[in-house]
This record gives C-alpha cells, sequence and structure tokens, in this order.
C-alpha cells in the first residue's frame, strides 16, 4: 500500500512529499549528502506555508534553517 498525505488550509493542498522535498534540497545545497542525515525533522506551518527543518548528521551536527522556506 502506498500513502498519499496531504495538508488542507484555506483551500489550499500541500503535499508531504512536496514539503519533504524542499528541506532535503535545502540540505543538499548546504554540501551535506542525504546519506550522513540520521534524522530529519520537517515542520509545516500551514497558516504562511513555511516550512522549517532540523537534520542531525550520523556524526552529531545539526543543520537547520532561520528563515523559513516556501512551498510555491
Amino acid at each position: 500500500m502506498k500513502a498519499k498525505l496531504q495538508v488542507q488550509f484555506n483551500n489550499k493542498n500541500v503535499e508531504a512529499a512536496d514539503i519533504e522535498k524542499l528541506a532535503k534540497e535545502d540540505v543538499k545545497s548546504k554540501g551535506v549528502k542525504m546519506t550522513s542525515i540520521d534524522t530529519l525533522e520537517v515542520y509545516y506551518k500551514p497558516e504562511d506555508n513555511s516550512v522549517y527543518y532540523v537534520a542531525t548528521t550520523k556524526t552529531g551536527e545539526v543543520i537547520g534553517n532561520e528563515k523559513p522556506l516556501y512551498i510555491a
């Protein structure tokens, strides 16, 4: 079974996969390989369409975004 998760807010649908993809692309843009990531916590604020994340590498380094990312 394949599940598709969507967040609906103010007549807008956002797929969870798109939120995750946005966070992963930002991590990669910082020169971090996804294979070095141990955990990735992603937070979506539907009221302003912003995404925040905290990634922890296998060596314990913490990477995140201070400025919000936005779903187009």
